[in-house]
């Protein structure tokens, strides 16, 4: 039986009989195994605060399905450095891991990688509270969790 596809027709070039999953085009993974890359690719959930003079708690939500956190991150929006913010306390179930400590520690400032480690088990239905000392101005601080 000949085949009538012209030779430089790419697969899956028309678009109707493409997989609709990652993974299927190469491995030809099942559906589930898919699910199951998926769950285990790392997400990221950020967060702006405005951190005003004094004391400040803020509560994070992740999602249901968090079972790893693997760091977090600080950027100020002028850049970097946080001027006012002195302290931060970063607790999670009740667990302190981050206590008295300046925010920069966990900007680009102090390390070449893209988040400070701080892996923990999640169950999806997590308390994570992160404390800030302010000793001036109002400041913005933008943080990001990762986790899978």
């Amino acid at each position: 039986m000949r085949d009538n596809k012209p030779k430089h027709a790419q697969p899956y070039g028309d678009g109707i009989s493409a997989p609709q999953f990652p993974g299927q085009q190469i491995k030809n993974l099942s559906i589930e195994d898919v699910r199951t890359l998926i769950k285990k690719q790392r997400r990221t959930k950020g967060y702006v605060f405005s951190v005003p003079s004094g004391q400040s708690t803020f509560n994070l939500q992740l999602s249901g399905t968090a079972r790893i956190l693997l760091g977090i991150a600080f950027l100020g929006t002028g850049g970097a450095n946080f001027t006012n913010i002195t302290s931060c306390q970063f607790k999670v179930n009740n667990e302190i891991i981050v206590e008295s400590t300046s925010p920069n520690f966990f900007t680009s400032l102090l390390t070449q990688n893209e988040y400070y480690d701080l892996p923990r088990p999640l169950s999806g239905t997590d308390e994570i509270i992160l404390s800030f000392q302010n000793g001036g101005a109002v400041e913005v601080l933008n943080c990001v969790i990762y986790y899978i």
